[in-house]
């Protein structure tokens, strides 16, 4: 899978989840989690035309927001936060090894010429 269709998954989880549970508490901050998932759709666009600073935005909001959902799930106990937090992990190490790899080819190119 490519970075945009990574983001474009957590992106879409995080809104299903996040509406899903504000449906059932009735908490509006159980909102941030969409606002998150459409920040991350609306960059899933630039990063699939390559473009590496929507990349990086997307990366980084995507490390805040694991943090944020590890740690508010511990203290609320609550199973939807931290399957979040589960997924926006596996995303963000996605991210992680993908720029590893492009990095490495791009420094085995650079020496091939």
């Amino acid at each position: 899978m490519k970075n945009f269709q990574v983001m474009t998954f957590n992106a879409m989880v995080l809104i299903a989840l996040g509406v899903f549970g504000y449906v059932t508490s009735g908490s509006p901050t159980a909102l941030i989690a969409p606002a998150i998932g459409l920040v991350l759709l609306v960059l899933a666009i630039p990063v699939k035309k390559e473009n590496s600073v929507a990349a990086h935005i997307g990366v980084g909001l995507t490390g805040i927001a694991m943090i944020v959902f590890f740690i508010v799930g511990a203290m609320r106990g609550n199973i939807i936060i931290i399957i979040m937090a589960a997924l926006t992990l596996i995303s963000f190490i996605f991210y992680i090894s993908d720029f590893l790899r492009r990095k490495r080819e791009r420094e085995a190119n650079t020496q091939q010429q």
